[in-house]
């Protein structure tokens, strides 16, 4: 059975209506790595939560995360602020710990996963750090190299201590949340990927693996759609 992988989506204004949209990359990886996707648009009752939803979550890119969850007050202009979205996140990332659903951040969703479970961001990394980490080429193209940390789960998938990734954020994590590693850094020492050894499948990247075609970044996909069609079951209905 192809296990239906939940993908978190933007909500976005629209000719007189908003709508939740999300990049065709990111449907069209998960169909490839063996999954079926599910658009998650951000819900206000979470406690009807249907029952029988996703065997995996994708926490795709989008927006800056809220400072104010990860206790700061806003310091640099930020974009796309979307609290509502924010929560509902925060929400599915501390149930899918508590329910054991494997989980893989992309880009944001490895900035509110880690907000989600303690940790802190970089609000502006140009601001706070004089770096830079937006690429002016196509997302399809890399730029920018990453060091795998030996012995990690990343270094398993990858099977490579140095690779080339693209590059299109202006955040980053600062403090990992307790129970997260650091999986890889930038040679800036920006961490570009967190993962936890204990517990259920979690991991992250800061890149957009969706975007490439190179086997290493292609295997992140098949992996966690691999642990989400061993898992079985599906997400519980309440909290």
């Amino acid at each position: 059975m192809r296990p239906v992988i939940g993908i978190t989506c933007r909500r976005v204004a629209g000719a007189g209506v908003d709508e939740y949209r999300l990049a065709v990359p990111y449907i069209a990886a998960v169909e490839k790595a063996g999954g079926i996707p599910l658009l998650l648009p951000a819900l206000a009752v979470r406690e009807r939560l249907p029952a029988a939803v996703c065997h995996g979550l994708l926490f795709s890119g989008g927006g800056d995360p809220d400072p104010r969850f990860y206790g700061e007050e806003e310091l640099f202009p930020l974009d796309s602020v979307d609290r509502r979205r924010d929560a509902w996140e925060i929400f599915l990332v501390k149930q899918a710990r508590r329910y054991a659903i494997p989980v893989f951040g992309i880009c944001r969703g490895l900035q509110i996963i880690n907000v989600a479970l303690g940790g802190t961001l970089y609000q502006d990394l140009p601001a706070q750090l004089r770096v830079s980490h937006r690429q002016d080429t196509p997302a399809e193209k890399v730029s920018h190299r990453v060091w795998v940390e030996e012995g990690t789960l990343l270094a398993r998938i990858i099977k490579r201590k140095r690779i080339w990734t693209n590059s299109l954020h202006h955040q980053a994590v600062k403090e990992p949340a307790p129970g997260l590693i650091i999986a890889a850094r930038s040679g800036d020492g920006v961490v570009e990927a967190l993962e936890t050894q204990k517990g259920p499948f979690l991991l992250a990247v800061q890149w957009h693996p969706e975007r490439l075609r190179s086997p290493g970044t292609r295997r992140l996909l098949r992996t966690f759609i691999t642990y989400a069609a061993a898992r079985g079951g599906f997400f519980p209905a309440s909290p």
